[in-house]
């Protein structure tokens, strides 16, 4: 029952993460809204929290292993476009 769980939300958050990563390169207004941000901040702890849940699975079971890796580079991707999109944000406020 856990896993199937954790593999649905794990399949929605890289999902979730692959929206992210369109409206970041094709619409970026809309993530950067106050709605924008929480749904990229909580997807991102979401996705974090299911990762570790996903440790309490034996590491012979393939199907969860292969999961939790999509879901980790997901994950780290995501993190790695807020990154860069708060660096572009310093650097066009910091221009006259």
């Amino acid at each position: 029952m856990l896993k199937s769980t954790l593999i649905i939300m794990s399949i929605l958050l890289v999902t979730i993460h692959f929206a992210i990563l369109y409206f970041w390169m094709f619409d970026w207004q809309k993530l950067a809204t106050k709605t924008g941000f929480i749904s990229w901040f909580a997807s991102i702890l979401l996705a974090i929290f299911v990762y570790f849940a996903f440790q309490t699975f034996s590491r012979c079971d393939k199907a969860a292993v292969v999961i939790r890796n999509i879901l980790l580079y997901s994950t780290l991707l995501t993190i790695f476009l807020a990154c860069i999109a708060f660096i572009i944000e310093a650097i066009t406020k910091a221009m006259p």
